[in-house]
């Protein structure tokens, strides 16, 4: 698994935690609203159209003649009622608002995380393009053994054979050998 998709992974995290958090927010406000006491419904009266103030029953021949008249039943409630009632909402709104912007704080940290992703990745794929063109242009480099690159190196200064073995630490016979084949590699066009 390369890096590119490492942090491809990680953007995925990323959003599916920030729709997690969505996710509870939203739950977190339908649940308010289903917690608070629903409104009383409404009383229905019957009301002649010849006389509005008097209520008919609902056994009236008169029915043709009567009107609804929807009125909310006046609920009364205590002081300390009215005040748990209020302290109640008010400490639930001030959970609701605190959680808001941490949710707020915890998206812009991730924002500018995925911003950070996308900079090191536009960075590597820049890295990736540069090393893509790189070996066209640098020249193959052809050896047989590591051991023998310093040696190859200086036959191609144009050391003599002692001096080359003194300084790799290699036979004299190895020396030429090397020595040879840098010879045969300038003669041949650096094939």
């Amino acid at each position: 698994m390369g890096l590119r998709e490492i942090i491809l992974l990680l953007i995925v995290v990323v959003a599916a935690y920030v729709a997690y958090q969505l996710y509870r927010i939203v739950r977190g406000a339908r649940a308010g609203k289903a917690a608070k006491a629903p409104a009383p419904a409404p009383v229905a009266k019957r009301v002649v159209a010849e006389a509005p103030t008097a209520v008919a029953d609902v056994g009236d021949d008169d029915e043709d003649d009567a009107v609804l008249v929807f009125e909310r039943p006046v609920v009364r409630r205590s002081d300390e009622e009215t005040r748990a009632a209020a302290e109640t909402s008010d400490s639930r709104l001030f959970e609701l608002e605190l959680e808001l912007r941490q949710l707020r704080r915890e998206l812009d940290q991730q924002r500018a995380d995925a911003a950070a992703l996308r900079q090191t990745v536009a960075g590597l794929g820049e890295a990736v393009r540069a090393q893509k063109t790189q070996p066209a242009s640098a020249p193959v480099h052809q050896s047989g053994s590591p051991q023998y690159d310093e040696a190859l190196v200086y036959a191609r200064r144009g050391l003599d054979v002692e001096a080359i073995a003194e300084r790799c630490g290699i036979t004299v016979a190895e020396a030429e050998l090397v020595r040879s084949l840098a010879r045969g590699r300038e003669g041949g066009g650096g094939q």
